[in-house]
Formats: structure tokens, C-alpha cells, sequence
């Protein structure tokens, strides 16, 4: 449901108080999510604004802090009657976490711009590169916030590493911000992320002709920088038919030692497992009673049409399992993560 203008500035209030309480308290948005017996997302929810809580939560908030509920709905101000340090900032829950996934990383995906609905193109032809800073910025209320940009559709991987390279020298944030924006390789998205429990959302638009929707997995807390990671993104393809598109895309700060034709069997997230033994006994005992002891009634059929009853069967059981197979939608499980994970590890050996 969309919020009306007078409702959208409470629900910033809220979430700037909610952030607020979180940090005084030394706590997180999982554990206060926990204590007011809701669900983490929603938690989420509140604290980036985005949704105003029901009335028992803030029952139970002044219940348990003391909170002013006027203040804590009609200001930013801090919501607490119990004295506590006006001058404390809401950061984003996790601040450490957040700060994991600054930096510079080339992006991998496939090339929709000529896909028809039949891939013919090699993986040479069909996975394409990007480049997406992460970094950290102070909004005029002097909160953290994290903001991405992003160049995309860079045709050639040697010229997405190079620029790569390149900027991961640069002295400030602000050159390389500067020098993606004035890139020629790509086109630039600017965007900012988000964080619930268990992932990470990047959000980046072009403009008015495209924005596209980045989730990955979350990384566990005892772990060091964000390396890398594959998850699924929603845009508009690009080239003469500009329809929407869901797709992989893999994210590493290390340049990869894998092969192009690796990377696209990562991105297409393997291949299938398919189980023909049923099939296979019934091809087998077709076959015994066509060739090897066909009877009478059998041997009535000419060679032709045996061929015709075999391909028909095979075609029937491939339609069958590709039906069993197909995607239709498309969803990044922890193996398929950790083993982009692995190749990305491998790469700094």
C-alpha cells in the first residue's frame, strides 16, 4: 500500500526514532524485531521508512523504553523521556556489516539485448561486464547512508578489468565516483543499498529508461570483507526489444582466473539433474520387443515406422524432463553462492 505525503514523513520519523532506540540501546534490528514479536523484514521496514508499525507496537515500545509516542510518530527527534543523549544518531543496524561491502567489484551477466527466446550466442557473445562501487556517504541529518554506481553493458571483459584496476588506485572516493560517471565503457546506474537479516538489496537506476534490482546473499558477521557473491537481478533488456528481465548476475572484487565459458556455466547455475531410469527401462524393453522378439503383430511394421515409434518416444521423455526441468523462476540457493564464493576465493590464490 502506497503512503500519502503526510504519512511517508511519519514513517521517517519513526524509522530515524526506531534507528535511534536500536543504537542507544546497544542493540540490532533483529533482537528489537524479536522483543516486539515481529517479523525481522518488517522490522526492516520500519526502520528504513518505508512502513509505519501497527498501534501495539507502540504500546509495547513505551511499555518497555518509555518512549513519547507523539514525539516518535510527529518528529525525529529523540523519542525517549528518560533523559537520554540528545545528540545521538540513528545509524543503519549493524553499521560494521554495512561497511563489508564497500568497494569496487566487476559484475557479471548475460547479454539479453539479442536473446529471442532461443539462445544461439556462445558464451563469448552472451555474458557481459560492469563495474558497481559501494560506498558510504552522510545524509544533511548527518546518517550514514550507502549509495552505489554502477557502469553496465561493458562489452569486453579485458576493458571491465583494466577499468577495474584502474580506479582501484584511485587516491578518493570521489575520483572514482567522478570517473565512472564520465565513463564511456558503460552505462552508469546510481543507486543506494539495503540490508535486511539475510540479504543484501542493491537498487540502481538509469535515468528514466531502466533501473534494476540487485539481491545477494547476506554474509555471516564473523566473516571479513564481502568478496563476492551471485544473485538474481530484475531490469529491462537493452537492444531493439526493450522487455523486462530476470537474470543472474555475479558480483567479485578479485579478478577471476576462470574462463569466460566458466563463468557462464556459473551463471546459468549449473545444469539440471535429471533422473531417465524409468524412462531408460521402458526404452530398453520397447526396444526388445521391436528388434530382438518382435511376434507377429510387430513384424508387421515396416523399418520406417519403428524409427518413427522410436523418435517419438525419445522426443516424448527429452519434452518430459525438459517440462521437469524448466525455470520458471529463478532462485540463488546457498550452494549456488558458495560456490561462486569458491571460484572467487580461488582467484586470489
Amino acid at each position: 500500500m502506497q503512503l500519502d505525503e503526510k504519512m511517508k514523513k511519519i514513517a521517517v520519523n519513526v524509522g530515524s526514532n526506531l534507528k535511534r532506540l536500536i543504537a542507544q540501546n546497544k542493540t540490532t534490528q533483529k533482537k528489537l524485531a524479536e522483543l516486539l514479536d515481529v517479523a525481522p523484514a518488517s522490522m526492516t521496514e520500519y526502520c528504513n521508512g518505508r512502513a509505519i508499525p501497527s498501534v501495539r507496537v507502540f504500546i509495547d515500545l513505551k511499555e518497555m523504553y518509555n518512549i513519547n509516542i507523539d514525539e516518535f510518530l510527529m518528529t525525529g527527534a529523540p523519542a525517549s523521556n528518560d533523559g537520554e543523549d540528545s545528540n545521538a544518531r540513528p545509524v543503519p543496524e549493524n553499521l560494521s556489516t554495512y561497511e563489508k561491502y564497500c568497494g569496487l567489484y566487476i559484475v557479471y551477466y548475460f547479454d539479453t539485448g539479442r536473446y529471442k527466446g532461443r539462445d544461439t550466442q556462445t558464451p563469448k557473445e552472451s555474458v557481459t561486464f560492469g563495474l558497481l562501487y559501494i560506498y558510504k556517504s552522510m545524509s544533511s541529518l548527518g546518517i550514514p547512508e550507502y549509495k552505489c554506481i554502477a557502469l553496465l553493458g561493458i562489452k569486453s571483459r579485458e576493458e571491465a578489468e583494466e577499468a577495474k584496476a584502474f580506479l582501484a588506485n584511485a587516491p578518493y572516493e570521489q575520483t572514482v565516483i567522478s570517473a565512472m560517471k564520465n565513463s564511456q565503457i558503460g552505462n552508469v546506474y546510481l543507486g543506494s543499498l539495503e540490508m535486511s537479516q539475510d540479504h543484501v538489496f542493491i537498487e540502481l537506476e538509469h535515468g528514466n529508461t531502466d533501473k534494476a534490482y540487485l539481491i545477494v546473499h547476506r554474509v555471516e558477521n564473523n566473516k571479513g570483507n564481502y568478496i563476492g557473491g551471485i544473485g538474481t537481478v530484475n531490469s529491462i533488456s537493452k537492444g531493439r526489444e526493450r522487455a523486462p528481465v530476470v537474470q543472474y548476475m555475479g558480483l567479485s572484487r578479485n579478478k577471476l582466473s576462470m574462463s569466460v565459458e566458466e563463468i557462464h556455466h556459473c551463471l546459468l547455475l549449473g545444469t539440471p539433474n535429471v533422473n531417465m531410469e524409468a524412462e531408460t527401462e521402458e526404452i530398453i524393453r520397447t526396444f526388445k520387443a521391436l528388434y530382438m522378439d518382435p511376434g507377429e503383430t510387430l513384424n508387421e511394421f515396416t523399418e520406417y515406422q519403428k524409427t518413427v515409434m522410436v523418435r517419438s518416444m525419445l522426443e516424448r521423455y527429452v519434452r518430459k524432463s525438459l517440462e521437469r526441468n524448466m525455470f520458471r523462476y529463478g532462485k540463488v540457493s546457498a550452494n549456488d553462492d558458495d560456490e561462486w564464493y569458491q571460484a572467487i576465493k580461488e582467484a586470489e590464490k
